[in-house]
């Protein structure tokens, strides 16, 4: 997976959303924005993944119930029992080792990921992410300009929805304290062979701080610094 640099909105959000201290909690998020052109490390997942799961002769998965085990806010789904290429779990995985360098997630199995409508996707960022922001009509300004700067590389109206559903054992940085949730998207558009991922998880405010925190943006303090200074107006996009 190549990870596209090249789009400033992305780049602004991420530099936004990098920490954000509400006084009850710290949220980290980020969205990021790949090409699914094979790099070498691609290639070895692809050989491990035909290893592992010799295709069967329609070389699909069942793809497993959308739950959202770090997300107790949220209704479990019934079983959608949607089945997903090799290619799309593929996909899957190599963004997500792009995503998190520092993890192996080679060995994941297909029912790690759900296929997903928007709506569970839009429900999911406005009441964790965005219900931290304070006051309603900047959030969903935020809002809109969060969807607007995904939708630029990667065309909504032709994605298809991905979730990452993992348990403790192979959550990125779950060793940490205090996770309070976390979300993990993927959209996935085919025809222009380009995922966009789109994560965000909270802490805990008594949790211990982090190094990345020290540039936090506090949105409950003495300095009083609103969701609406954070610079998603129409001359940053």
């Amino acid at each position: 997976m190549k990870y596209l640099s090249d789009y400033e909105s992305l780049e602004n959000i991420n530099n936004q959303l990098s920490c954000i201290d509400t006084g009850d909690c710290r949220l980290f998020g980020r969205v990021e924005a790949y090409s699914c052109k094979n790099t070498d490390d691609d290639r070895r997942l692809k050989g491990h993944v035909d290893t592992k799961y010799p295709p069967d002769e329609n070389g699909t998965f069942e793809i497993g119930s959308w739950q959202s085990p770090s997300s107790p806010v949220l209704p479990s789904l019934n079983p959608l029992n949607d089945r997903v290429s090799r290619k799309t779990f593929f996909y899957l995985l190599a963004t997500l080792n792009a995503a998190f360098p520092d993890y192996d997630f080679s060995d994941l199995n297909p029912e790690a990921f759900s296929k997903v409508p928007m709506s569970i996707v839009i429900n999911t960022v406005n009441t964790t992410l965005l219900v931290h922001l304070g006051i309603d009509s900047a959030a969903h300004a935020v809002s809109a300009k969060i969807w607007a700067a995904i939708d630029e590389p990667i065309g909504l109206s032709e994605c298809e929805m991905y979730s990452f559903n993992p348990d403790g054992d192979v959550e990125p940085d779950a060793e940490e304290q205090g996770n309070l949730w976390s979300f993990y998207y993927f959209f996935l558009n085919r025809r222009q062979k380009r995922i966009v991922f789109f994560t965000a998880r909270a802490v805990s405010c008594l949790a211990p701080m982090q190094p990345e925190e020290k540039n936090a943006i506090y949105l409950v303090d003495d300095t009083d610094q609103s969701v609406e200074d954070l610079h998603f107006d129409e001359d940053d996009t």
